[in-house]
């Protein structure tokens, strides 16, 4: 006797016409990132070089594992860009601190790093500023 929750009641079951559709895997949008596959809200918001929101396991002593979140190390920090004058505001890893430090500054960094694989908008608002300013400022000497 099978009961109602059975699997063999739902393998004689037709398979809905969408099915189909939504097993099909959807190709990436235009634009879209090639560096991470997945990147949270927090982190377009900001400039995080790659570091995202991870999980995995607190492991107790007596070796019970619980779901745990690892947050990236991420600061609300002031840049000076010299191309446009001003002080930049960002939520910015530490690892990306060390990435502008290393590029010479907050313009070379924008400057020298591919939009995908930024994958921040407000990184890319700032881009943009950044390029628009040295246009400007190299048409007019």
């Amino acid at each position: 006797m099978l009961r109602a929750g059975s699997s063999r009641l739902l393998a004689f079951r037709p398979a809905p016409a969408f099915a189909a559709q939504r097993a099909a895997p959807l190709a990436p949008p235009l634009g879209a990132c090639a560096a991470r596959e997945f990147a949270s809200g927090r982190s377009k918001r900001g400039i995080y070089a790659g570091k995202d929101v991870r999980s995995g396991n607190n492991v107790s002593f007596s070796h019970r594992k619980t779901r745990r979140t690892f947050k990236p190390n991420a600061q609300r920090k002031r840049l000076w860009s010299a191309s446009l004058g001003c002080w930049l505001r960002f939520n910015v890893t530490t690892h990306a601190l060390r990435c502008i430090d290393k590029a010479g500054g907050i313009d070379e960094y924008l400057l020298g790093t591919p939009d995908a694989k930024l994958d921040s908008i407000s990184g890319q608002n700032a881009k943009r500023l950044v390029e628009a300013a040295r246009a400007s400022a190299g048409g007019q000497s």
